[in-house]
């Protein structure tokens, strides 16, 4: 992963909020993520949830999201 990847923002749909719906998480709303690589691998998203704090969740309680790229034409 390059540094320019991880210092983009990316986010995440939770899909899912389980235990967690209404405290610190909730179902359909976006969430940013941040990268970590061994973490993903093991099936887990880092999300910085209601309190602001990152935290640990289930890779499967969301849908990774990419913005599109804006190309702009002189």
């Amino acid at each position: 992963m390059s540094m320019r990847e991880l210092q983009k923002p990316n986010f995440a749909l939770c899909i899912d909020s389980g235990e967690y719906e209404g405290t610190n998480l909730f179902t359909l709303k976006m969430y940013q993520c941040l990268p970590e690589p061994t973490s993903e691998a093991d099936g887990f998203l880092r999300v910085i949830g209601e309190e602001g704090e990152p935290y640990f969740y289930d890779a499967k309680a969301f849908i990774k999201l990419k913005a599109a790229q804006s190309r702009t034409s002189i």
